[in-house]
C-alpha cells in the first residue's frame, strides 16, 4: 500500500488491493486549500483510471467553495459511476455541497448536513468590487444549484432556495435527508440498507 498524501485538514488513501484497479479513500476535513499537498491529492486523482474508485469521507463544518467546486470536478469528470460519499459526522457547506455532488451518498443514523448560501468578500475599486460580486452571484449561485438539483430531483424546492440565497441555513438529520433523497443509503448496526424504501417510514426506520 503506498503512503497516504496528507495535508492538515485531508488524506487521501490508497486502499489495499489485489488488482490493479486503485481504490482511493479521501478523507475531507475543513475546505482550506493547503495548496502544495493539496495539489499532490488533486494530481493522483487526475491520474486515475477510468477503474479506479473514489470514496469520501466527510467530517467538515465547510471552507472554500472554490476547493470543493475542484473536488467535485474530479467527482464527475475521473470516478463517473464509481464515486460514493460518506458523512462520518457532519457536512456543511462545501462539505454539504460535495456530499450532495456525489452519486452514491451514504449516511449514519446521527449525521448531519447543513446547508447555505456562500460567504467571502472582494478588494479593489468600487466597479471592479460590484462587477466582481454580480458575476459570482450568477456563477457560484448557479453551481450550487445546479449540484442541489433545484427544481428537479431537488433536495431543496425552489422557495426553500430562494430563502437560501437569501440567508437562510438548512439543517438536515438523517430522516430529513432520507425523505428528501439527500441520502441514498444509511448504515445501521454495520449493515448499508437502501434509503429508497425507507422514505415516509417513521423514524428509526
Amino acid at each position: 500500500m503506498t503512503e497516504p498524501i496528507k495535508t492538515n485538514t485531508h488524506t487521501l488513501h490508497n486502499k489495499p488491493k489485489t488488482t490493479t484497479i486503485n481504490d482511493y479513500r479521501f478523507f475531507i476535513g475543513a475546505f482550506d486549500n493547503d495548496e502544495n499537498t493539496f495539489h499532490d491529492i488533486l494530481d493522483k486523482l487526475l491520474s486515475s483510471n477510468d477503474s479506479d474508485t473514489l470514496e469520501l469521507r466527510i467530517g467538515s463544518t465547510g471552507g472554500l467553495i472554490t476547493e470543493a467546486q475542484q473536488i467535485i470536478n474530479i467527482i464527475r469528470n475521473n470516478f463517473k459511476g464509481r464515486n460514493t460519499a460518506y458523512i462520518d459526522s457532519h457536512a456543511s457547506s462545501a462539505g454539504a455541497i460535495t456530499f450532495c455532488a456525489c452519486e452514491r451518498r451514504v449516511i449514519y443514523e446521527n449525521s448531519r448536513l447543513m446547508l447555505h448560501n456562500y460567504s467571502g468578500g472582494h478588494n479593489g475599486s468600487h466597479q471592479k468590487m460590484k462587477d466582481r460580486m454580480k458575476f459570482d452571484t450568477k456563477h457560484i449561485i448557479g453551481f450550487i444549484k445546479s449540484t442541489l438539483n433545484v427544481g428537479n430531483n431537488s433536495f431543496l424546492t425552489k422557495k426553500e432556495f430562494k430563502k437560501m440565497v437569501q440567508g437562510k441555513e438548512f439543517w438536515f438529520d438523517a430522516d430529513d435527508m432520507i425523505k428528501r433523497g439527500i441520502a441514498t443509503h444509511i448504515i445501521i448496526n454495520g449493515k448499508e440498507i437502501s434509503c429508497e424504501g425507507l422514505k415516509g417510514v417513521p423514524k428509526r426506520w
